[in-house]
């Protein structure tokens, strides 16, 4: 039986990397990402410990390159699942290059990769813990649904929405908060869709800290002392660490296994318990005294 594929978007940062590693253990593997030599030397990489692997430049802001994308994978084989990691961070970029990638990037992929994927495949949209930190009763839900119907109106007016909330800092924290949780309703929408017309599963994952040299620059370009703050962080932890890019893998390849085939339309929390104790995002460290649960008594 030939190989199937899957394609990990940016594919050279900390968790693609890593990703590309978990996946080339049993499918052919597209890297892909913005810049030419990285991918060259990802790809050699993986070749040169006998895995099948395949370069792909894509910009997901570019719709055609997306498109592009899903139909140089389908031409190496049935395309499995897709991982799609491409994303800018705050502090790092303008808000509307956020949302060009992040947002609209992400629907971009999904739709190429629904042209060319079939029964039982997965598609996994990166998301993050801070698309929980909005409750769904301020969602701005009719901006959301222009996403559905005209895919320009909807980048125009929530490059409006996100404006209003003030300086450039604040608009590219901001973009990235409400860009993830439209990410997490676009999913939650798209699953029927994607299910009953072509078999496909579509979920997303909403990533806590995972260490990466990038999530060691954005915590550091947010706060004063960057081990700090991760230790205040990690305190609402159940194992009081943050997660690695090997683990969040292995995630990803177990949701894209196709014994998972009635695994669709949700979200998976991967952070260790850190919402569950009470994290939303706060500075304060957790206080074991408001769960007084002592599973020994």
């Amino acid at each position: 039986m030939s190989k199937k594929v899957c394609v990990v978007t940016g594919a050279t940062g900390g968790i693609g990397s890593a990703a590309c590693d978990q996946m080339a253990e049993k499918y052919i593997v597209v890297v892909s990402d913005i810049k030419t030599d990285r991918i060259e030397a990802k790809v050699a990489d993986l070749r040169a410990k006998g895995f099948d692997a395949y370069g792909k430049v894509c910009d997901t802001s570019d719709r055609a390159q997306c498109f592009a994308l899903a139909e140089y994978a389908a031409s190496l084989g049935e395309v499995q699942g897709v991982v799609q990691l491409a994303g800018l961070t705050p502090g790092f970029c303008k808000y509307t290059d956020l949302i060009d990638v992040d947002v609209m990037g992400t629907i971009n992929i999904n739709e190429a990769f629904f042209s060319v994927m079939g029964k039982g495949s997965c598609i996994i949209d990166i998301c993050s813990c801070v698309a929980h930190f909005m409750p769904e009763e301020i969602w701005p839900i009719e901006l959301f649904e222009e996403a559905l119907t005209d895919r320009q109106k909807f980048r125009d007016d929530f490059c409006e929405f996100i404006s209003s909330f003030g300086d450039d800092e604040a608009c590219s924290g901001m973009a990235y908060v409400w860009g993830r949780t439209f990410i997490r309703w676009l999913v939650r929408k798209s699953c029927y869709a994607f299910g009953r017309l072509k078999g496909i599963r579509i979920m997303t994952v909403s990533v806590g800290f995972v260490v990466t040299e990038q999530s060691m620059a954005d915590l550091a370009a947010a706060s004063d002392n960057a081990d700090d703050r991760l230790a205040q962080q990690m305190s609402y932890s159940a194992f009081g660490r943050a997660g690695t890019t090997k683990e969040v893998s292995f995630l990803f390849d177990t949701i894209i296994d196709e014994r998972n085939s009635w695994l669709s339309g949700t979200d998976i929390y991967f952070d260790n318990g850190c919402e569950a104790n009470g994290y939303i995002g706060q500075f304060e460290p957790y206080d074991p005294s408001v769960n007084p649960y002592d599973p020994r008594r």
